[in-house]
């Protein structure tokens, strides 16, 4: 578990956060956030950490807040996955894409603004959404910031500058405040 007290409701799949207009999609719950009990609990978690505090400098308007803890943070499959327990690390796009499935996530995230969907699966869930008129926010698309696929970010040499292109990508997606 988090040493911060969770905010109410939240669980290794969903950080509700009552009240915010923006909010994360990411893939799946994993091994450390089953443990911890949130997520984004470890590397993809420090990710976004980084990229609150980018995306906070440059367009504070979507951004209003450096704390992850301000920001639906959710996932576009709401079971842990990791190979010791399923034999896997991310569900099929098929799995992502069943009305149940759309459906419990169109309500995580119908009181948003604007979303960004984190990742393969995330980005076919929102999309799914928003071409059903399920979601009527904004939406913006980015790799999965786990470490493996920030590190594949080009034109980077370290962490920071990849970040730092991460955010410029996303933020060329919605027209400038």
């Amino acid at each position: 578990m988090s040493s911060l007290p969770l905010p109410a409701g939240t669980t290794a799949h969903a950080q509700p956060c009552p009240g915010a207009r923006t909010g994360f999609v990411f893939i799946c719950p994993g091994r450390h956030e089953a443990n911890r009990g949130y997520p984004c609990a470890a590397g993809t978690g420090a990710n976004l950490n980084r990229v609150l505090e980018v995306l906070h400098q440059r367009r504070p308007d979507l951004f209003p807040s450096t704390s992850r803890w301000q920001y639906v943070v959710t996932n576009s499959w709401d079971r842990v996955e990791y190979p010791a327990l399923t034999g896997r690390s991310v569900p099929t796009e098929g799995e992502v894409l069943m009305p149940a499935n759309l459906e419990r996530l169109a309500r995580e995230i119908a009181a948003l603004e604007r979303v960004v969907a984190c990742g393969a699966q995330a980005q076919a869930a929102v999309r799914a959404l928003k071409a059903g008129g399920r979601f009527q926010g904004d939406v913006a698309f980015g790799r999965h910031l786990s470490q493996r696929s920030v590190n594949m970010i080009p034109g980077g040499t370290d962490t920071p500058s990849r970040i730092a292109r991460w955010c410029e990508d996303l933020l060329a997606q919605w027209p400038a405040g």
